[in-house]
């Protein structure tokens, strides 16, 4: 038994050696360089800043897709022509709404985006206090000891054979109305 255990161990290890020998490093989905380094990380940053349109859960840099493509190469040309970040952004956001920002600005237009979650949260413990209180109250109020919430009627008999149409078991009551 520990024979075949030492076994698949070290199957299971050659199996993990084996696919962290094989496995290609990720490239990225956008190779484009540029002529400066300061350039290209400020590409990068503005990349990784933005939603795409089309999946909008990925940004620019991480989809490969042929309008993320044009977006992207819009980004490049901007950077190449010497506009400031502030410029570009300003530029994505007035082509293609606030939407394509990953972190929106807050602003009163979107205030209900940040103040919603805030005040649902409100409401549920509002709602979440009530009922334990009214819970609360419920079991305050039960002054039976629990025992006798379930009793057998006296009169009826336990052992006897039950008669045509009459109830098979001992009857139970219920000591509190609930």
């Amino acid at each position: 038994m520990m024979r075949r255990a030492r076994l698949l161990t070290a199957a299971a290890c050659a199996v993990l050696a084996l696919g962290l020998l094989g496995a290609r490093p990720a490239y990225s989905v956008d190779p484009t360089r540029l002529p400066t380094p300061e350039l290209e990380a400020r590409y990068v940053v503005l990349t990784h800043e933005f939603r795409c349109p089309v999946c909008q859960n990925e940004t620019l840099a991480d989809f490969e897709e042929p309008v993320a493509g044009e977006i992207r190469a819009q980004i490049r040309n901007m950077l190449l022509a010497g506009r400031s970040d502030g410029e570009i952004r300003d530029y994505m956001v007035s082509r293609y709404t606030e939407f394509i920002l990953f972190k929106p600005e807050y602003s009163l237009r979107n205030a209900w985006l940040w103040l919603a979650p805030l005040v649902l949260l409100a409401i549920g413990g509002i709602v979440g206090a009530r009922i334990i209180r009214a819970r609360t109250a419920l079991v305050a109020d039960d002054h039976e000891p629990i025992e006798d919430d379930l009793i057998l009627e006296p009169d009826a008999p336990h052992d006897a054979d039950p008669a045509p149409g009459s109830r098979g078991s001992p009857a139970l009551k219920s000591a509190s109305p609930r």
